[in-house]
């Protein structure tokens, strides 16, 4: 009964993060659907390129609220595939947090960012310009929601948090109660006594949309367990909760995997070529 009650308190914790960013990101989407002369639009358009700089940089905070609003701007067409994937590469979720919370040094920490940064922004603009282009249609996102626009935008953005809130809470609630069932020291020793493949299992841990994933990898790193190389391709594939916001608002299931196979890939790769060169 312990372990249920602390399960749902930390999903509850998680989950309340991530509802300002949501919140937010619907309110602009909702005044952005109702400027009927479409100029904001063609601003957008006009600085499209600029977002996946943005996107990596936006992604470096602690905290995995951006990447799950990053998620609904690409549903929408108002960022592209490069900017999305930019700041799933960049975020780290809670990895800065435990890294200052255990007083790291600043030279083991801002090599991490720093790398994050420089692979996300080039991986960001090799999917941006090679990738499909999505048009912005911020009224289809609203349609497939079932939204009702009689009163006015905060009532239509307060629904569509609270639908995606919903959605985030289930699923981080099944993920959290999966990963407690497993064990975290469970986790923990199959990268350990797999040295010669830590990059590989280090990036599958990082794949997990919750906070346990960057948890585990941070703390293996601050102990020396996992060497610079792992440790980065497993927080460069951490996209946090993104992924499962993705899900849940873009019905093109094909394009959501296909982008996630495409963040795992940067990640082995950028391991595998950190490992040889240092």
């Amino acid at each position: 009964m312990e372990e249920i009650l602390e399960i749902l308190i930390d999903t509850t914790l998680d989950v309340l993060k991530i509802i300002p960013f949501l919140f937010l990101t619907y309110l602009l989407l909702e005044w952005l659907e109702k400027q009927t002369d479409k100029r904001f639009e063609e601003i957008l358009k006009k600085h499209n390129r600029l977002s996946v700089l943005y996107g990596a940089l936006l992604g470096l905070f602690p905290s995995c609220g951006f990447s799950s609003a990053a998620s609904s701007l690409y549903a929408t067409g108002v960022i592209s595939a490069g900017a999305l994937t930019a700041v799933y590469l960049s975020t780290s979720d809670e990895m800065l947090a435990i890294m200052l919370s255990n007083q790291a040094p600043f030279s083991k920490v801002y090599p991490i960012l720093l790398t994050k940064l420089i692979i996300a922004i080039l991986a960001g603009y090799i999917l941006h310009f090679m990738g499909k282009k999505k048009e912005i249609a911020i009224s289809d996102f609203c349609e497939r929601e079932n939204d009702d626009h009689s009163h006015g935008i905060l009532h239509s953005a307060i629904g569509h948090t609270l639908q995606v809130t919903l959605w985030l809470f289930i699923i981080t609630l099944l993920l959290n109660a999966l990963i407690e069932g497993i064990g975290l020291e469970n986790i923990q020793s199959l990268i350990t006594q797999n040295p010669r493949f830590s990059i590989i299992l280090c990036s599958l841990v990082g794949m997990i949309p919750s906070c346990a994933s960057s948890i585990i990898l941070s703390t293996l790193y601050l102990q020396d367990v996992i060497p610079f190389a792992a440790v980065c391709a497993g927080l460069l594939a951490n996209a946090g909760t993104g992924a499962i916001v993705l899900f849940r608002v873009h019905p093109k299931i094909k394009e959501n995997i296909q982008i996630l196979l495409y963040v795992l890939l940067v990640s082995l790769l950028s391991g595998w070529i950190l490992q040889m060169i240092l």
